[in-house]
């Protein structure tokens, strides 16, 4: 009950959106194609009758010709129902799954979400949920939705026949007469309801261990690709083996859950199995007295033999359903853990916008428990002026930047950026596999000419990746440290920001070209407010103003 409501309020936002009607209408299709096939499984059935009576009556009485072509007209019917069904069901998951897809990259990437959700431990492999178990949330609830239909379907459908064949069974018991209506569908009934209970007994435990395979896949995957991206650091360093080592108990983990699954499933496979064989030979000898008494012909037999299975397979939806259910409750699970923890993270912190201003003050970045992190700052810097931020290695320059750029939620004081543009440069630069233009002008989204590109290439030391603006390159591992870092003073070029926040962001470059590219942005953008982390003694002296941040009694972080 618990996945169900979880599973409303997961897709409640797509289906009782007013836009959506033409999936209501793919949907109200789909169930009545499924009512299609349950009519024609009818007519199947009466002609199954049919056709072993005449069987019976060496077609004495019945057309061979005629019953083949009903028959194939049947058959028709089912092919088309069954092919449209099909492409309407995947139609339906593409925009189901598109919608929704989009929902969740907006909630997680909003308002940095993505990095503040890491702060107080996120979810497992956010990206597998997003990628994977939306997908497999959408695919799961359509498969089940329409087998229960048509099983519920068929059940109503067949049960009136399957009543009015078995005729009244009147049974003694200890000298009192019983007598039951309709015996074969009590038959049904009692087989699968007891079946049901023993197989939510066996099977009860998949649900965990769907959870757990789903985690166990998703880390495995990602750690294969964390390799793939520090493919470099990994090769310099001779790491093979402790990755290696680090993968093995990955996949020991998947390996020793499919165990568990295995013997579970082993178990659940063996009832269900029975089950199904045993409910083959059953409706047989359930109306087998009614064809001694000879109140049944032998159509009558196939018949009620073909309608018990249906009615049967209604009831025994459960046991049929139950790996896919308990798979299904586990995506939902997982899906809505996820929404929760996206939904759950307070709002980002906003600073206040000031015409050609940075103003701070008493500004302290805290720990989660409240300890500072450094002593407050005060700073008042106006359109053009530009400061070097010291001091020891750990004592919270990069948080306060964060802070700053209001990633950083434990803070006290106030503070006010200067209104327009604001760029942050980390010092490992973030580069997409992607064209050059758009990694160049990142994280800008308006259009940028390729002459002014290549401009701001041969400005930083680029000039030779001028001939691959439009190539798609894994860029972070073709180009070196200090190229990388040009390329993000590229960036400032191209974004042309009002305030300027680099953190390091020549460590990987040689004094005289770290000077070249500050003393280039300060031409360049001779209006902008400039903020610079660095341990390099030539860039910090390039600023006649400094300010030492201090770690609060010795805390360094």
């Amino acid at each position: 009950m618990q996945s169900l409501k979880q599973f409303y309020r997961l897709s409640a936002p797509y289906w009782l959106h007013p836009r959506e009607w033409l999936s209501w209408l793919l949907l109200l299709t789909l169930v009545s194609l499924t009512f299609g096939l349950v009519w024609v499984s009818v007519q199947y059935n009466n002609w199954s009758r049919t056709f072993y009576d005449a069987l019976t009556d060496y077609f004495q009485h019945a057309s061979v010709s005629g019953l083949a072509l009903s028959y194939a007209g049947y058959t028709t019917l089912f092919v088309i129902f069954v092919v449209s069904s099909n492409w309407l069901k995947k139609l339906l998951t593409i925009r189901w799954r598109q919608k929704m897809t989009l929902r969740f990259q907006s909630a997680w990437l909003r308002q940095s979400g993505h990095y503040r959700m890491g702060l107080n431990g996120e979810p497992d492999n956010p990206d597998q949920r997003i990628a994977e178990d939306i997908r497999l949330l959408i695919e799961q609830s359509l498969a089940l939705f329409l087998s229960l239909l048509k099983n519920t379907t068929r059940l109503f459908s067949f049960v009136f026949i399957l009543w009015q064949l078995s005729d009244i069974l009147s049974i003694t018991v200890l000298g009192h007469t019983l007598t039951i209506h309709g015996y074969l569908f009590w038959v049904a009934l009692g087989y699968a309801a007891v079946s049901s209970a023993i197989a939510h007994w066996i099977g009860r435990p998949l649900h965990r261990l769907n959870m757990d395979k789903q985690k166990a896949e998703a880390d495995y995957r990602a750690g294969l690709l964390r390799i793939r991206e520090n493919t470099e650091q990994i090769a310099l360093y001779g790491g093979e083996r402790v990755e290696l080592r680090r993968m093995h108990h990955h996949f020991f983990t998947i390996v020793d859950n499919w165990q568990q699954l295995m013997k579970r499933e082993f178990r659940l496979d063996t009832f269900t199995t029975s089950y199904f064989r045993l409910s083959l030979m059953l409706p047989i000898f359930a109306v087998l007295p009614l064809y001694i008494a000879k109140k049944i012909s032998l159509g009558g037999v196939m018949q009620a033999r073909a309608a018990f299975g249906y009615v049967l397979d209604a009831f025994g939806w459960f046991i049929d359903s139950y790996r896919q259910i308990a798979a299904w409750s586990a995506t939902v699970e997982r899906l809505w853990v996820f929404e929760q923890n996206v939904n759950a993270l307070p709002a980002r912190v906003r600073p206040a916008r000031q015409p050609g201003e940075l103003i701070c003050q008493d500004l302290v970045a805290r720990h989660v428990k409240g300890t500072p992190l450094f002593k407050p700052v005060s700073l008042h810097l106006r359109r053009g002026e530009s400061i070097a931020i010291t001091g020891a290695s750990g004592c919270g320059k990069t948080t306060f930047f964060r802070t700053l750029s209001g990633l950083w939620p434990h803070s006290s004081g106030r503070w006010h950026l200067p209104a327009g543009k604001c760029l942050f440069v980390p010092q490992k630069p973030y580069l997409a596999c992607d064209f050059l233009t758009r990694v160049a002008s990142y994280p800008g989204l308006a259009n940028v000419s390729d002459e002014e590109i290549k401009t701001r290439l041969r400005q930083v030391g680029l000039g030779h990746l001028s001939a691959q603006l439009h190539q798609r390159h894994p860029w972070q591992r073709m180009l070196s440290g200090g190229e990388q870092q040009r390329l993000s003073f590229a960036r400032i070029l191209i974004n042309r920001p009002d305030l300027i926040c680099l953190d390091e962001s020549t460590s990987h470059l040689d004094d005289r070209s770290a000077l070249y590219l500050m003393t280039l942005i300060r031409d360049e953008l001779p209006e902008s407010i400039l903020l610079v982390i660095s341990h390099q003694q030539s860039v910090a002296q390039l600023f006649t103003r400094q300010f030492e941040l201090k770690s609060h009694e010795g805390q360094l972080m």
